[in-house]
């Protein structure tokens, strides 16, 4: 899928679950993301989008992260279908 049919994480909603399509970031703050869980194909939810950081759900862990690494990490969001 290309970047086109993906957004920066920060344009997301509160609630919102979504799996990260790429990190567009420098290499040190690849693995550092990496370490906290956070990479391709990782499921994450928002539960946090204010100013100032967002804080993200991924599993059990909660992480903070500030806008200008969210503007970097692109994603496709989940759509949930209700019956």
């Amino acid at each position: 899928m290309s970047l086109a049919h993906t957004l920066p994480l920060s344009q997301l909603a509160e609630q919102t679950s979504a799996h990260i399509h790429s990190v567009q970031t420098d290499n040190q703050t690849r693995i550092r993301l990496l370490g906290m869980g956070i990479g391709t194909g990782s499921r994450i939810e928002v539960l946090r989008n204010r100013k100032g950081d967002m804080v993200l759900g991924n599993g059990n862990n909660r992480i903070s992260l500030g806008r200008s690494i969210t503007h970097n990490i692109r994603v496709h969001v989940e759509v949930s279908c209700h019956v």
